[in-house]
């Protein structure tokens, strides 16, 4: 089983960072016990720590189903969600959405992750896939919600990974993160048994 794991954290020590970390932990820890018949390869990305440029919009890999842009970081990754099992993408909020680094990096992946019909209908390249999602804002609960800040992460990674064929298999927000000096016990392990089920 392979794991992908895009963290779209700048902050290493951040409550995303950890609460990724933690899932990170327990699918590892899941793939040594001894009564596991499967191997897991666990690749984490920092998506702020990759080079690449934007997309261009020339619409070549719609018909040619790769980028044409000179060979980038952004190529790389589109190999490994390829070949991943399962894509666990943490990323806090930005004004109520993923971090523009996130959404550039999907910009780029399009062409990996859909194809379309002749009219333009999207078709999913990762049907049967799973995928986990992340996030954590500074605005305290229930005004995360209420505002639009964590439930807007989540509803731009249902477009994507949904579109995409990626069935969301689970989810967790960490709000009011501003009065946090360190992952929550209660999120670490959520995040852990996530990690540990995703196996």
């Amino acid at each position: 089983m392979n794991i992908l794991v895009l963290n779209a954290s700048p902050r290493r020590l951040g409550m995303t960072s950890q609460a990724s970390g933690c899932f990170v932990e327990g699918a590892k820890s899941a793939s040594a016990d001894d009564f596991s018949s499967e191997s897991v390869h666990v690749d984490v990305l920092n998506v702020n720590d990759l080079n690449f440029s934007p997309c261009k919009a020339c619409l070549y890999c719609r018909k040619h189903g790769n980028c044409c842009q000179p060979v980038d970081d952004a190529h790389k990754v589109a190999e490994l969600v390829r070949a991943c099992d399962v894509l666990v993408v943490a990323a806090p909020v930005y004004w109520g959405n993923i971090p523009g680094v996130l959404k550039t990096l999907f910009d780029r992946l399009v062409y990996v992750l859909m194809g379309e019909t002749k009219v333009g209908i999207p078709i999913p390249k990762h049907k049967g896939k799973r995928a986990y999602v992340i996030t954590s804002c500074t605005t305290p609960f229930p005004f995360d919600v209420l505002c639009g800040q964590t439930t807007g992460v989540f509803r731009a990674l249902k477009e994507v990974l949904g579109t995409s064929g990626f069935k969301i298999c689970g989810k967790i927000a960490i709000p009011g993160t501003r009065r946090l000096q360190e992952l929550p016990e209660r999120v670490g392990k959520k995040a852990y048994n996530m990690g540990v089920r995703c196996v």
